[in-house]
């Protein structure tokens, strides 16, 4: 059995900050609220005396800083290209208002609620290729690669795609609309050999017990 437990980073804005879409174009570090979520998250994993064989995060700032501080660099931070956020093109870096008034509500709330790829918004990565980094990776992760306890730090925009390693999980959560990972909250998988992927907990917060 390999455990992969999967956290988003987290809060990059602070009360009182333009709160814009935040994606890989985007390299926001944690803000003061983000680091706490770290820090509870590590004593989470403390409690529970789970420790990771591979500790692996994207690339961008908020990625690496949360997964640093929740496992004090042990085991040494590794960055996948694969766990980078989606990149939402001309839509990163604008608030919500901002992108309806040029792209219309119905794109916006596609997404939002249906994980619906906008059309003529100039994401540079199709939806294929999005969910192709996530086939790789969890391959990478089944095959032992990683060892039997890996722990991934990565953004709302990608982690949704580890359901569709699951049959029907993923065209569950689009349904009930459980899809979204919060700020700072976890989910866990296990992969065993004889059964495949299962979701054993999603969207968990950081103080949850790993279950």
């Amino acid at each position: 059995m390999i455990e992969l437990v999967l956290v988003r980073h987290g809060n990059t804005f602070a009360p009182g900050d333009r709160i814009v879409w935040v994606g890989s174009g985007q390299d926001l570090p944690l803000v003061e609220s983000g680091r706490a979520q770290a820090q509870a998250f590590a004593r989470t994993l403390k409690a529970a005396g789970w420790q990771a064989t591979a500790a692996i995060s994207g690339g961008l700032k908020r990625q690496t800083e949360h997964l640093q501080i929740a496992t004090d660099n042990t085991p040494p931070l590794e960055t996948h290209a694969a766990l980078n956020e989606v990149d939402y093109g001309s839509w990163g870096g604008r608030t919500t208002d901002e992108i309806v008034a040029e792209h219309g509500d119905a794109a916006v709330r596609a997404w939002n609620e249906r994980s619906q790829w906008p059309q003529d918004a100039g994401w540079p990565e199709s939806l294929q290729e999005v969910r192709g980094r996530v086939d790789r990776f969890a391959a990478e992760v089944a095959a032992g690669a990683h060892g039997g306890r890996v722990l991934v730090c990565s953004s709302n925009g990608l982690l949704r795609w580890f359901l569709g390693l699951v049959p029907g999980a993923l065209e569950e959560a689009l349904e009930n609309a459980s899809f979204k990972v919060k700020t700072g909250h976890v989910g866990r998988m296990v992969w065993e050999a004889s059964a495949g992927w299962r979701v054993a907990s999603w969207n968990q917060p950081p103080t949850a017990p790993l279950s």
